[in-house]
């Protein structure tokens, strides 16, 4: 065993693992600095954990900083000068800004349905004009065991509050506790911060939530260490992990004879869509596809060839689900037509091929 290894197994193991993760998150947002654009940042969870302490000084751009603890809110924008906080509602809901529904509620006079229903009307309106988060705001979301602190009834919730919060080529990074085995009830975790006992889904279900909420290029991230449990409930066995996820796969395929090739080293993988990429084989896929495989996570993964005829996206025709799975050299190399283009798209959203 390495001499950093074991070093890592002196400290507690909480401690332990939450230094991987917090290299995880401080490595994304190291890619940040080098974005043309601004970073748009939303650390979902407030200070909960010592997270942000350990990635404070990595995070660029516009920060906001959401809970519905106001301690915590005190807590982490007392480390954060620049950051904006916002206390929501409920930790799930990143759509109701108390800050802007406290002043409406100033001087309601509820005698009457009719003055109950025409506050509840006002209340509606400053949420939609004023949401918390809004629609596509953020580049990088940092749930800070976000997940944990929700019952299971509100996850769904949760991670689609993430995906409408998200730009449309942003990434969730998630950290969260998973046990190995399905627990029912929420527990104490050794070493976790003090507060509510928490909600440990298990690693299966963690990875399905993301992909009903429509997340593609999910990817667990464990430590060295993570074989070794943080704490064991009854037979199962608790870990600290990071999810990623990204957003961008949904929206209409345009055929621009394009084509990608997996490098290796499994014999075949499969990403979110169902789309099967056999080593060394020349899929063809949509334009849509094509630009998700150049970029994280799969960046690297493939080899992406472009057609030489290859017409302004504007111009393109529907890629048709009836294409050949491989795609003829001819067509990347300008000397055949595309096939199999037609009239109407057949990789509709009611068709679900893509």
């Amino acid at each position: 065993m390495k001499m950093l290894d074991t070093a890592a197994f002196r400290l507690e193991p909480w401690q332990r693992e939450l230094i991987h993760t917090a290299a995880i998150v401080n490595g994304g947002l190291e890619t940040d600095e080098h974005s043309d654009s601004t970073p748009h940042i939303l650390w979902w969870g407030g200070a909960y954990s010592e997270l942000l302490s350990m990635c404070v000084d990595k995070i660029r751009g516009e920060l906001i900083i959401a809970d519905s603890d106001p301690r915590r809110l005190r807590k982490s924008a007392a480390m954060m000068d620049n950051a904006r906080s916002v206390r929501l509602m409920t930790l799930s809901d990143l759509s109701r800004d108390a800050n802007v529904i406290e002043p409406l509620l100033q001087g309601a006079l509820l005698r009457d349905i009719d003055g109950y229903i025409a506050l509840e009307e006002k209340l509606r309106f400053g949420v939609e004009r004023s949401p918390a988060v809004s629609d596509g705001w953020a580049s990088r979301i940092l749930m800070d065991f976000t997940l944990n602190r929700v019952d299971a009834e509100d996850e769904k919730q949760v991670l689609g509050e993430a995906f409408r919060a998200l730009n449309v080529t942003g990434c969730v990074v998630c950290a969260v506790l998973v046990s190995d085995e399905p627990l029912t009830s929420h527990h104490t975790v050794r070493s976790a911060p003090a507060g509510a006992p928490l909600r440990l889904p298990s690693e299966t279900a963690v990875i399905a939530a993301f992909e009903q909420a429509g997340f593609h290029g999910i990817t667990f991230h464990w430590s060295p260490t993570a074989a070794s449990a943080i704490d064991r409930i009854g037979d199962a066995e608790v870990r600290m992990c990071t999810v990623k996820a990204y957003k961008g796969k949904q929206g209409p395929c345009w055929e621009l004879g394009q084509a990608v090739i997996y490098r290796g080293p499994w014999l075949e993988v499969h990403d979110d869509d169902g789309h099967a990429y056999r080593r060394g084989e020349r899929v063809a896929v949509c334009a849509k596809t094509y630009d998700l495989m150049m970029r994280a996570p799969y960046q690297g993964a493939f080899l992406g060839l472009r057609s030489m005829n290859e017409p302004p996206l504007g111009q393109a025709a529907p890629f048709d689900c009836n294409t050949p799975a491989l795609r003829d050299p001819k067509v990347t190399k300008g000397l055949a037509p595309f096939q199999g283009a037609q009239a109407a798209a057949c990789c509709s959203t009611e068709s679900g091929c893509c």
